[in-house]
């Protein structure tokens, strides 16, 4: 059966430690039986499991579908010599993929329907912290799924808990700070958990991005003549 490790090797892209630490701690995955976490996806849902279910529209994906993505569309005989690794996508099919950089490796959203992308997140970890804290900073996408606002909190807090010892100290500090400042649920009639001001203090530890945006052929056109 395929791993994510082969897989790196196989597309010449760094696999984070971090993400391989979760893989193998089986914390992307949902489970032997699909059917079971569906049956109870609210449940597994408020307790991370898998890690950033607080995260609007992300599924993980595992190595098999992100070795088929790889090889049908996000391959460099395809992309311009650009190398890709999928590790999630969107309800869409949109994928999140790592992606070397001058500095190492980022994470780009690559859009189904678009004919660019840019790297978003400077690493894995920025890739992480940054879902974290803007989804804490809203929570109307879980209400919109059928979460009260509390359970909404429950879920970013859950997410939080379980994923902050994988990340730097900083990191970690900066998610510390914004749960100990934040009230127990949004205030009456809002989604909104931690205030912007506070959420936009933690959003500036980041690095930036690579802003420059770059050509992607879409998948439909992939392997044409």
């Amino acid at each position: 059966m395929a791993t994510f490790a082969e897989l790196a090797e196989d597309c010449g892209v760094a696999l984070p430690g971090m993400l391989a630490r979760l893989i193998d701690a089986g914390r992307t995955g949902y489970g032997e039986d699909s059917a079971a976490w569906r049956a109870d996806w609210k449940g597994n849902t408020l307790a991370a499991r898998p890690v950033l279910s607080c995260m609007d529209d992300l599924e993980w994906i595992d190595a098999q579908q992100a070795r088929e993505t790889a090889e049908e569309w996000l391959n460099p005989g395809y992309q311009h010599g650009r190398r890709f690794l999928p590790f999630a996508e969107s309800g869409a099919g949109d994928a999140y993929c790592l992606t070397p950089t001058a500095g190492g490796v980022g994470v780009a959203l690559v859009w189904h329907d678009s004919g660019d992308a840019r790297v978003d997140w400077p690493s894995f970890e920025a890739f992480v912290f940054d879902a974290l804290v803007r989804s804490a900073a809203d929570v109307g996408h879980l209400v919109e799924d059928g979460f009260t606002p509390a359970e909404a909190v429950a879920c970013v807090a859950a997410n939080i808990n379980a994923l902050k010892e994988y990340l730097p100290p900083a990191m970690q500090a900066e998610l510390d700070r914004l749960t100990a400042e934040a009230p127990p649920a949004p205030a009456d009639g809002s989604t909104v958990w931690i205030n912007e001001t506070s959420v936009d203090v933690a959003l500036a530890l980041l690095p930036a991005a690579e802003d420059a945006p770059f050509e992607v052929v879409p998948r439909w056109e992939c392997g044409e003549g």
